[in-house]
């Protein structure tokens, strides 16, 4: 059964994270190849906030909530949970220049992982890392258990005002001008094993939230 409407939201809003959308398109037309070695990350920092559900503003008599109890509520939690410990594991990897992202594979495949390590790829190229911290506030928008294999829709607000692209040995900013600042994303999870991933990763940059 889909279940959709009530969002599940985690307590606490700064996490590390979200790729700038301006790496993909600035960053294109820099050469210059750095390999790195390879990651050591293990896991993310322990202690990242429990998620609690909260109403959705939406009136559809069709749609029914989220869970947030049970099976279906511990599924819902980890979802949101799993999406940001992939962000935690990105902004540790972009922010060194001798990372080769292997250990992004752990929270991500398919589109979203080929779409982190280009990136990184393109970063490196340019002599670049990312410093600061990006604010994130993941919202569960559905979670289908009944899909083959199991689906969540996380809904986001980034913004990433204090997360900079730098120059890897001065540190001096390299932003490109007139960046969003804040805008809605959209990320999509599957469940394989009692695993989530983040399987695609969408940006909204036409419009701010």
């Amino acid at each position: 059964m889909r279940q959709r409407g009530t969002l599940v939201r985690p307590k606490a809003v700064g996490i590390s994270g979200l790729l700038l959308p301006f790496l993909l398109t600035a960053l294109t037309a820099c050469g210059a190849t750095e390999k790195g070695s390879a990651d050591r990350l293990g896991t993310p920092a322990s202690g990242l906030p429990r998620a609690s559900a909260g109403p959705t503003g939406n009136d559809d008599p069709q749609r029914s909530p989220v869970p947030d109890q049970g099976t279906q509520g511990l599924d819902a939690h980890n979802a949101v949970t799993s999406y940001q410990s992939w962000w935690d594991v990105r902004a540790e990897v972009f922010q060194r220049s001798n990372s080769d992202g292997t250990s992004l594979n752990q929270y991500a495949t398919g589109n979203a992982l080929g779409e982190a390590l280009l990136s990184l790829n393109r970063l490196h190229d340019a002599k670049l890392v990312m410093t600061g911290r990006p604010k994130t506030s993941p919202l569960l928008k559905s979670l289908d258990l009944n899909a083959k294999p199991p689906v969540a829709t996380v809904e986001d607000c980034l913004d990433v005002t204090d997360w900079h692209q730098v120059d890897a040995t001065t540190h001096e900013i390299k932003d490109p001008p007139q960046r969003l600042s804040r805008y809605p994303a959209t990320a999509v999870l599957k469940k394989y094993g009692n695993r989530w991933l983040i399987a695609d990763f969408t940006r909204e940059v036409t419009k701010t939230c």
